[in-house]
């Protein structure tokens, strides 16, 4: 009987442990779905995703892996504490580029896997790369005149 007890008693203190855990939770600002507008091949699309961590423990991103090589992400390399906002920026490479594109951007973390979707529309002719040009032209010093 005294190990029933004993065994009862260890279930319960077990379980309150449990429950004491620290655990993230993230809370997105806006929406984790945006559609960033239309572009011409070669404009920058990006958007920031910016949420808050309301649970009662450190928000680590393990990995973070997107759909397609041209999206790129940044992202807090440390921890986010309970309480303190972090962001995840996403930026989509219009180069050679047109139509519209959905793209999801995959992040695993120790509050699980969260996905995010960015969707943009390329549409238009590229956008033109400046040339470099000399502000001043080349002079022979020596033009016009024998040594």
């Amino acid at each position: 009987m005294k190990n029933v007890i004993l065994l009862f008693a260890s279930l319960i203190m077990g379980c309150a442990v449990a429950d004491a855990q620290e655990v993230p939770v993230i809370q997105f600002k806006d929406t984790m779905q945006y559609h960033m507008g239309t572009f011409r091949p070669g404009e920058k699309a990006e958007h920031v995703f910016e949420f808050t961590n309301v649970g009662s423990g450190m928000f680590y991103i393990k990995e973070v892996k997107s759909t397609c090589s041209c999206t790129a992400t940044d992202w807090p390399r440390g921890g986010v504490a309970p309480g303190q906002t972090g962001s995840i920026k996403v930026t989509f490479d219009t180069n050679d580029k047109n139509g519209e594109y959905a793209k999801g951007v995959n992040i695993f973390s120790n509050a699980g896997e969260i996905n995010l979707i960015i969707m943009v529309n390329v549409s238009g002719e590229p956008v033109a790369t400046p040339k470099k040009v000399d502000p001043m032209p080349k002079v022979d010093p020596h033009a016009g005149h024998n040594h």
